[in-house]
C-alpha cells in the first residue's frame, strides 16, 4: 500500500492573488448618500366647518331677498291752471292783481292816447296806465278831497224842495257808451290798498269813480 502523499505547498498565495483580482474587477457604484432628515414643526391643517347632521337644500336655506326696488320715471310738472279754475277750487293766489276800473269812452280814449305818445316819445320810460292814475291822484289830491262835498242837497229858489249842488259831481256815472274796463297795471298791493283807501276818506263812493274824476282834472275834461 502507497502511503499518502503529502499535500504539496503551493507555489502562489492565494491572498495575494485574491488581493489583484480585487483590483483588476471595475468598482461596484457607490450609493449616494441618504439625505439627513430635517425635524419641522407639524402645523395643524385647518379643520373643515362643522357640516350640520341635516343639510337644508339650497332653494330653501337661502332667505328671500327684498324686491329691488326700480325708479319710476319722473312726473311732468303740474301745468298751471287759470286763475278762474284755481278760484273754483277755492286755493289762494298768491300772484297779486292789479285793480280794475270802469272808464267813460271819452276818460279812456284820453288815457290811451296819452300812453302811446309816451310809448313813441319815451320809448322804455313810458309810464304804464295805473301810474299815470297814480300820477293824476297825487297831482289833484287837494281838489279831490273836496270834489264829493258838494253833494248836499240845498234848497232851490223857491224854497220848497232841495235840489243837489249843480256843481256836485255824481259818485256813480250815467254812461251813454258802455264803459271800458282798465287794468291799473303798474300798481302794486301797497298802493292798491292805499287807493281803497282813500275813495270812502274823499267820499267818492266808489274806486272807478274817484279814478274818473282824477283823469278828467288832469286831462281837462268837464
Amino acid at each position: 500500500m502507497t502511503p499518502p502523499r503529502a499535500k504539496s505547498k503551493p507555489v502562489f498565495d492565494p491572498s495575494a492573488l485574491n488581493d489583484d483580482l480585487d483590483d483588476l474587477w471595475p468598482g461596484k457604484p457607490t450609493a449616494p448618500p441618504r439625505p439627513q432628515p430635517v425635524a419641522t414643526t407639524a402645523q395643524p391643517s385647518p379643520s373643515p366647518p362643522p357640516v350640520s347632521a341635516q343639510a337644508a337644500p339650497p332653494s330653501a336655506a337661502q332667505a328671500p331677498q327684498p324686491p329691488v326696488a326700480v325708479p319710476s320715471p319722473a312726473a311732468p310738472a303740474p301745468r298751471l291752471r287759470s286763475v278762474s279754475a284755481a278760484a273754483a277750487a277755492g286755493e289762494v293766489q298768491t300772484r297779486y292783481r292789479p285793480p280794475e276800473v270802469l272808464l267813460s269812452a271819452e276818460v279812456y280814449d284820453a288815457l290811451y292816447h296819452l300812453q302811446i305818445t309816451e310809448k313813441k316819445t319815451r320809448r322804455g320810460l313810458a309810464r304804464p296806465m295805473g301810474a299815470i292814475v297814480l300820477d293824476a291822484i297825487e297831482k289833484h289830491a287837494d281838489q279831490l278831497a273836496t270834489t264829493w262835498d258838494a253833494m248836499e242837497d240845498t234848497v232851490g229858489e223857491g224854497g220848497l224842495f232841495a235840489r243837489p249842488s249843480s256843481s256836485a259831481v255824481p259818485r256813480r256815472r250815467r254812461h251813454a257808451v258802455a264803459p271800458r274796463t282798465v287794468v291799473l297795471s303798474g300798481v302794486n298791493a301797497a298802493n292798491g290798498r292805499r287807493l281803497d283807501e282813500l275813495v270812502p276818506a274823499w267820499g267818492a263812493g266808489t274806486r272807478s269813480a274817484l279814478v274818473e274824476q282824477a283823469l278828467r282834472y288832469e286831462f281837462n275834461l268837464t
